[in-house]
């Protein structure tokens, strides 16, 4: 009888304990169905969601588009035999370039990317630039002396860079155009020339950079279509499926 009774307690036990489990897997189950219901309810917004951004994108795109071929009427394609592929090149710029002496520049390549020339005449040496300009500071990322992008010829050091890194001088000039900036050029990060950037040059590197960033962003928008195509097809699938019985 003993026996008995002390068994008993434990039995109790573990049914309470299993009533508990099932309820909990009830619980879970019908939180599982809820969350269910709600996605499957929010479909035909999500989809109107993709639409709306879509037709946005589109809209972005066609002005973007007209305001690149705005753009481009003050630039000029240039092919060169003696270069590998042909740039675009502001019209005030055209005639300096290719550079003669201590200055910098900017020209589009013919697949748009944005490529900072620097020349420093004198004889002296420099791998990286720096810009200062409203008490802000970008320095380019080193191009290391190859005679391809960074060439030397007589006293005038040409030096070619296209990354983000020279992308934020371009876009810290722009965006002081008028104002007092500084362009240091720098060898093993030590400064071998300075140039005070002169006013009508920072006002057409500002027109380069404005160009070269609505055409980034055209790409962008332009890459996002097919995306948002694929998400929407993806959602009116779905959706279809839970009309069937």
């Amino acid at each position: 009888m003993k026996r008995y009774h002390l068994l008993l307690p434990a039995a109790a036990i573990s049914l309470s304990l299993l009533a508990g489990a099932c309820h909990r897997r009830n619980e879970a189950k019908e939180r599982v169905m809820a969350e269910r219901e709600s996605w499957e309810a929010s479909l035909p917004d999500s989809l109107k969601a993709v639409e709306r951004q879509s037709d946005s994108l589109r809209n972005e795109i066609q002005t973007l588009s007209q305001q690149i071929e705005d753009m481009l009427t003050a630039f000029d394609y240039v092919e060169n035999p003696r270069e590998v592929e042909g740039y675009y090149i502001a019209k005030a710029w055209k005639a300096s370039y290719p550079l003669k002496t201590t200055s910098l520049l900017a020209r589009l390549s013919k697949g748009e990317r944005l490529e900072l020339i620097a020349a420093l005449a004198g004889g002296a040496h420099f791998d990286q630039i720096r810009v200062d300009a409203a008490g802000e500071s970008a320095t380019s990322s080193v191009v290391p002396h190859d005679q391809a992008l960074n060439y030397r010829m007589a006293s005038l050091n040409t030096v070619c860079f296209a990354d983000s890194a020279s992308d934020s001088c371009a876009a810290l000039i722009a965006a002081h155009a008028g104002e007092d900036i500084r362009v240091s050029f720098l060898n093993a990060g030590k400064t071998t020339g300075t140039l005070r950037y002169p006013a009508a040059s920072a006002r057409t590197m500002a027109q380069t950079w404005d160009l070269a960033d609505a055409q980034e962003r055209l790409r962008h928008d332009e890459r996002l279509i097919p995306l948002l195509a694929r998400k929407g097809a993806i959602i009116s699938e779905k959706i279809e499926k839970l009309k069937k019985p």
